[in-house]
């Protein structure tokens, strides 16, 4: 009795569900049980969890049908049948998880159904219900939620008076039932009436806007009946450019200031996160981006601008994160990092692009908008600065050498030397016999005969030299970097080492000799610094070194420096003269017999006189020239 009503449930399930298969797919199943004898087998299966694909698959396996079954037939069953048989089967199945069945020849598919696609319904805008009378120029309104796109068409339409939207409010609903009433004031109380501000131009334009002192008390009003503190906004186009802001804010939620700044200007945006806390601010003429960066800064929020909306949210959120590179066109990169404020850095990643002479940075827009506004603000062109030197160097020096020298030579010399225009001989014994001979009877000059060995030396001369030694080197440098100018002579001394190692079969000596040099030159060192009004403030450093001689000719020379510092200021493109390195040096030495050497006129034939005297002036020219 039980398997009955169980047979009879099934088969009332059956008949119920089979009304869902078509007629057709019905009778082909008929016709093909004719020769496929396994779907009028009867089945007994008892299934919990298996899929309906592993069902049916395993069903035709069981009784040698073929079989082609969908893969995304994955649901899992749970049934139980008994003496059913399995053309029912199927078609139960079918019914109940709306499978459908195709046949081709022996082959059955089983797949899942799909709903043909509705026919696209052709859009039918709303009448929208707007009246006006020429005669007296009433206007009639009917609306609700009717876009006032199409109502501003139909009232310019219908009146021929123009009405003009601005942007942010082109896809607005309103509501609004006023009857008969004349034009300018219908106009008005529907703007009143759906928070908008009407102007009428002197050219008769009707121009419709967000009130948005309408839209400041609502909000004042909603945080009254929550129980906050209203605060103050005051939000208006700037009267510069309808396209930046004037704000006044007093308390104000920064996401109640990014609505209504986004309402006026048009905006649109995209909150990952909405902006928490509360801001107060005063700023004229902004953009919509310079006004939430400012309401955000020393937040945990920022944005980013999308091709067309605005993303706001945390600032370690993915999709705010964004990546520049700051590329420098005037300075190097090493000396624009040296002087970056550490602050300009934090949360921000950087690495240096070398090739490109720029930066990479990733993070927040906000903060990589202030670090690339600092360093733009150093990234100035650098004056190149072309110091041309002329180095006049003056060296003047007289020498007079007098006097009678005698003696006694190893052997007989012989008469020799200059007479014009200098006088310096030698002279030999024959011919100072010959000189005295004819001096003869002069008093106490005459000398008498000498020996064969005895030279008598003559000597007057007197020498004088001009040198001018000049040189115009040219060097360039970068404004605020030092440049250097240095010519001069190297001399070389020897330096000689002994080592003696001391041994019992009497030592060692080691001598080692080595040529050293040491240098003596004219330095320049010029340290330009060019001001905004073209002047040159000039660090100019002088040293120059001359040799002096030599205490032994196997020691080092001796050295003369001079050195002056100076710091002028001179204008693009004048000259300085730079002087004062003097050198005025005076010698005298003399030989001679006792007391004769000293009476006035005989001392000449009874002594030897030098005399030297050299004078030396350094003058140095410096002009610059700054270029950019």
């Amino acid at each position: 009795m039980k398997r009955l009503v169980i047979i009879l449930a099934i088969l009332l399930l059956g008949k119920q569900s089979f009304a869902q298969v078509s007629q057709e797919v019905r009778e082909q199943l008929d016709t093909l049980a004719l020769s496929q004898i396994g779907l009028n087998e009867k089945v007994q299966i008892n299934v919990s969890g298996a899929t309906l694909a592993d069902f049916i698959s395993a069903i035709s396996l069981e009784h040698n049908l073929n079989v082609s079954v969908q893969d995304n037939l994955n649901t899992a069953i749970v049934t139980n049948f008994y003496d059913a048989t399995v053309k029912d089967v199927f078609i139960f199945l079918a019914d109940k998880h709306q499978l459908d069945i195709d046949i081709i020849g022996s082959i059955i598919s089983f797949k899942k159904h799909v709903d043909e696609p509705a026919p696209p319904q052709v859009y039918q805008p709303k009448d929208v219900r707007v009246n006006y009378r020429t005669d007296n120029e009433f206007l009639s309104v009917d609306l609700k939620r009717d876009s006032l796109y199409r109502v501003a068409e139909a009232i310019t339409k219908k009146s021929g008076r123009n009405v003009v939207l601005a942007p942010s409010i082109r896809e607005k609903l309103i509501s609004v039932y006023i009857e008969n009433r004349p034009f300018d004031q219908t106009m008005k109380m529907l703007a009143k009436s759906n928070d908008l501000k009407l102007t009428i131009d002197a050219e008769g334009f009707y121009y419709l806007e967000k009130d948005v002192v309408a839209q400041q008390n609502q909000n004042v009003r909603q945080n009254q009946r929550n129980g906050k503190d209203p605060g103050l906004l005051n939000m208006q186009l700037s009267s510069l450019d309808n396209k930046r802001l004037d704000v006044v804010a007093e308390n104000i939620s920064i996401k109640t200031i990014i609505e209504q700044g986004s309402d006026l200007l048009g905006e649109k945006y995209f909150m990952y996160d909405v902006p928490e806390g509360n801001t107060t601010l005063n700023v004229e003429d902004v953009t919509y981006a310079e006004l939430m960066m400012h309401v955000m800064r020393g937040t945990e929020y920022t944005f980013r601008k999308d091709e067309k909306y605005y993303l706001i949210g945390n600032r370690n959120s993915e999709g705010l994160r964004e990546t520049q590179l700051i590329q420098l066109q005037n300075r190097t990169l090493e000396s624009v990092m040296t002087v970056v404020p550490q602050e300009l850095m934090n949360g921000i990643e950087t690495k240096e692009f070398v090739d490109l002479n720029g930066l990479i940075v990733s993070g927040s827009y906000p903060r990589i908008a202030e670090l690339k506004t600092f360093i733009q603000s150093i990234d100035q062109v650098v004056p190149m600065v072309q110091v041309d030197i002329i180095i006049v160097q003056q060296k003047k020096s007289a020498t007079t050498a007098t006097g009678i020298k005698a003696g006694l030579s190893d052997s007989p010399v012989q008469t020799s030397g200059d007479v014009f225009p200098a006088v310096d001989m030698t002279l030999n014994s024959e011919s100072i016999n010959g000189l005295l001979g004819a001096l003869e009877g002069f008093g106490v000059i005459n000398l008498g005969a000498v020996t064969p060995n005895f030279y008598l030396s003559l000597k007057a001369l007197e020498s004088n030299s001009l040198i001018d030694i000049a040189s115009t080197p040219k060097i360039s440098t970068l404004n605020g970097h030092e440049a250097t100018f240095s010519i001069g002579e190297t001399n070389y001394y020897q330096e000689q080492n002994v080592q003696i190692s001391p041994s019992l079969s009497g030592g060692n000596v080691l001598e080692n000799r080595v040529w050293k040099a040491t240098d003596a030159n004219l330095t320049i060192t010029v340290t330009p610094n060019v001001s905004a009004d073209e002047y040159v403030t000039l660090d100019i450093n002088v040293e120059q070194t001359d040799f002096a001689g030599k205490e032994d000719p196997t020691a080092p020379p001796n050295k003369q420096t001079q050195t002056f510092s100076s710091l002028v200021r001179v204008k693009n493109g004048e000259m300085i003269l730079m002087g004062g390195l003097e050198k005025d040096a005076k010698s005298e030495s003399g030989s001679g017999t006792p007391v004769l050497s000293r009476i006035p006129i005989i001392k000449w034939f009874f002594s030897s006189r030098e005399k030297e005297k050299e004078k030396s002036k350094l003058h140095v020219f410096i002009r610059t020239t700054v270029t950019y």
